[in-house]
């Protein structure tokens, strides 16, 4: 009886927290809290939610935020008259490498834990490297995409060589993206756990 009530509990607490999660990444998906500006384009931090949760919850509940994040995103697009923002209508773009954010997070998280072997630190390194990991991953799928669907698009609308802008987007908007989102990451996951001890 107890065990069923710990796994019943457990169930209600992915469920609060997945959907407290995709509530936060709605909420910075579509106003001025999830971007941090970096003229003549945005940084998000919209992938926080889903690194966090895949942290604290494992991989499943980090591709169901993933997923809602990439949606939320695509919806976002189709209400935009940005020309960029329009390629992100296909979910190849906006959904795909969202969804990977919970995957590469959970196994890089999983093998420095292991690779550590309970040493010191060890959760604090994981979370830092698996965070950063994860936010590449979000970085490259999406600019990845973007250059294999729309390289001439961008390249017309830009007025420069499609790769190259995609190159420095990745190196300044990527950078800033992954230092700010394992730094928020390994703050609020490391009060979350120690909460729900």
């Amino acid at each position: 009886m107890n065990i069923s009530k710990a796994k019943q509990t457990l169930s209600v607490r992915k469920m609060v927290l997945t959907g407290m999660m995709i509530a936060i990444t709605v909420v910075l998906t579509y106003t001025p809290l999830g971007v941090i500006p970096i003229p003549p384009l945005s940084a998000t931090i919209s992938h926080v939610p889903t690194l966090i949760i895949t942290i604290l919850e494992g991989p499943l509940v980090g591709l169901i935020t993933g997923t809602a994040f990439g949606l939320a995103t695509l919806f976002r697009a189709i209400t935009t008259a940005n020309p960029l923002d329009k390629l992100f209508i296909n979910p190849f773009v906006s959904v795909l490498p969202r969804m990977l954010i919970a995957v590469v997070t959970h196994y890089v998280y999983r093998g420095v834990l292991l690779a550590l072997e309970d040493k010191k630190g060890a959760t604090s390194i994981g979370i830092i490297v698996a965070s950063a990991l994860g936010s590449i991953a979000n970085t490259v799928g999406v600019l990845g995409m973007l250059y294999i669907f729309y390289a001439s698009r961008i390249t017309e609308v830009v007025g420069t060589a499609a790769l190259a802008f995609i190159v420095g987007i990745a190196g300044t908007y990527g950078i800033v993206e992954m230092a700010v989102a394992s730094g928020i990451t390994l703050a609020v996951a490391t009060a979350l756990k120690k909460a729900m001890r």
